[in-house]
Order: structure tokens, then C-alpha cells, then sequence
């Protein structure tokens, strides 16, 4: 992506496809912006609450790092 991400829904909407990959189950529950990154919050546990994090690169809009509860 070239564009920025200026808001939380943008990145979370990222986010949430991006998990989509890996669990069918994905619940958006946060996205903050710090500095020059976003750190979005996914409900991934159809159950109970696992939170798989990702952060975004707030300029560029790619995938910086993300962890997925098992």
C-alpha cells in the first residue's frame, strides 16, 4: 500500500484481513496509533478472548509484526 493510514478503522480493517488468513474467527477490539505505527487488538478465541496483535506501519500501511495466540 502507498497510501497512509490516518485513521483506526483503516487499520484495523487491515489487520482484521490480515488475521482472517490465519483464524476464521476475528473480533476487532482495539487500534491505537503510536508514533509512527498502529497497534490493533483482534479477538481471536470463538470461546474465550485471545488477542492476536498486529502493528502496522502507519505510512506505508504494511505488516510490522504480529503474534496469534495458539
Amino acid at each position: 500500500m502507498s497510501d497512509e493510514i490516518k485513521t483506526a478503522e483503516k487499520a484495523t480493517v487491515i489487520a482484521h484481513s490480515f488475521i482472517k488468513k490465519y483464524r476464521s474467527f476475528a473480533r476487532p477490539v482495539k487500534a491505537i496509533r503510536e508514533d509512527d505505527a498502529w497497534l490493533v487488538d483482534i479477538d481471536v478465541g470463538p470461546l474465550a478472548a485471545k488477542i492476536a496483535k498486529v502493528k502496522i506501519d502507519a505510512k506505508t500501511g504494511d505488516i510490522l509484526e504480529y503474534t496469534i495466540p495458539a
